[in-house]
């Protein structure tokens, strides 16, 4: 019982309310349910799911303005986090004066928030291949305007601190997860605009989160100052949860196969996915993230991120003795002097490499993996 199926084409599917293709990710129209997939509908023989012409769920046939404010919206998110990293700056020297403690443990609260861009990918990115990327944004963004509230209202500096690395944990989730959004709309040819948007938000947010931070820290107080760091992303939660539909294929498709397996009681349809490695464990999902990155060459992305984050976290605990002791212009110059080092790296890899992966066996993987894709085997 098989069906050619065409690849889709990018113009408009059938026509579906906003609501549903937001809160609907199965999204069963007519023309879905009476596809003819291949298959025959046995646990043997399952009726393979996949995009039906026109597919009005499918995130790469869906019309531009549809796939720009989406990029608009998680890029502005991503922005909001890092603004919030920085913004509490703003406000420092009147928590040192309430809460009677050093600036040391202070600076904590940029430090611990930006801890929290490390540890917190580690959950967000598998777990957005299980339960997708709208219910992971609604959910983390929500414990991060939480959070910042809770930070707001704090009545000690512990309460304080924690309330920032957990705000730092959850908000970490767009800066994994908004390039997938990205990633699951557009072909590989098609991305680089939209990337070049998104890369440029965590740079302006903390552009701009020591301006209005301290502008509101000299006016209004502290508090204030994660006032409106709850409200800015308060405000996003809310656009998010009206706006952001699901983008992540696999989740898609899977969430579709389970409707029809409701209304067809009896048949049974699997993705490709599913038909390949079996339904998807949450353990071995957890598992792979994990581990994967140290063996193939993600793990050079992986370590990127992981090391900047930790990098961030230590700079503001020690810059303020540096300009205190040595002098400012020392302080200036010592970073100068570590980036002028590190230089030549590039270069010396760049020649040195291909004999340390020969001695990698999984670079002689990945490689070996790489060739049957171009050869398409």
């Amino acid at each position: 019982m098989l069906h050619h199926v065409q690849p889709p084409q990018h113009h408009h599917g059938p026509s579906v309310s906003w609501f549903r293709l937001v809160y609907d990710q199965a999204l069963v129209t007519p023309e879905v349910q009476n596809w003819k997939y291949a298959g025959s509908g046995t646990e043997e023989d399952p009726f393979v799911v996949v995009w039906i012409d026109n597919d009005p769920r499918n995130p790469m046939t869906w019309p531009d303005w549809q796939k720009w404010y989406l990029v608009a919206l998680v890029s502005v998110a991503t922005l909001a986090v890092a603004f919030v990293s920085s913004a509490y700056t703003g406000g420092l020297s009147e928590v040192i004066v309430q809460f009677q403690t050093s600036q040391l443990i202070v600076t904590l609260g940029v430090s611990l928030f930006v801890l929290g861009f490390a540890i917190g990918p580690l959950m967000w990115a598998p777990m957005s291949e299980i339960f997708g990327r709208q219910v992971l944004f609604i959910g983390t963004y929500a414990a991060l305007t939480a959070f910042n509230a809770g930070a707001a209202g704090a009545q000690n500096i512990t309460t304080l601190l924690l309330m920032r690395f957990f705000a730092g944990s959850f908000g970490s989730s767009p800066l994994t997860n908004a390039g997938g959004i990205i990633a699951d709309m557009f072909d590989a040819d098609q991305r680089g605009l939209a990337m070049t948007f998104f890369a440029s938000a965590p740079f302006l947010g903390p552009v701009i989160g020591p301006i209005v931070g301290g502008f509101a820290g000299e006016t209004i107080g502290w508090r204030w100052v994660e006032g409106i760091m709850a409200i800015f992303t308060g405000i996003l939660w809310i656009a998010g949860s009206l706006l952001i539909s699901e983008t992540y294929a696999p989740v898609l498709l899977r969430k579709r196969a389970r409707a029809l397996e409701e209304t067809n009681p009896g048949k049974i349809y699997k993705t490709r996915a599913e038909i390949a490695s079996g339904p998807v464990q949450f353990v071995s999902v957890f598992s792979t993230a994990l581990i994967r990155p140290w063996k193939f060459a993600a793990s050079a992305l992986a370590a990127n991120s992981v090391l900047r984050s930790l990098f961030g976290m230590a700079f503001p605990l020690f810059t303020s003795y540096m300009c205190a002791n040595p002098g400012i212009h020392w302080a200036r110059c010592i970073p100068a002097l570590l980036a002028l080092m590190c230089l030549p790296m590039p270069f010396l890899f760049y020649n040195i490499g291909p004999n340390i992966r020969k001695k990698c066996k999984f670079a002689a993987e990945s490689a070996a993996l790489m060739q049957k894709m171009r050869e398409g085997r």
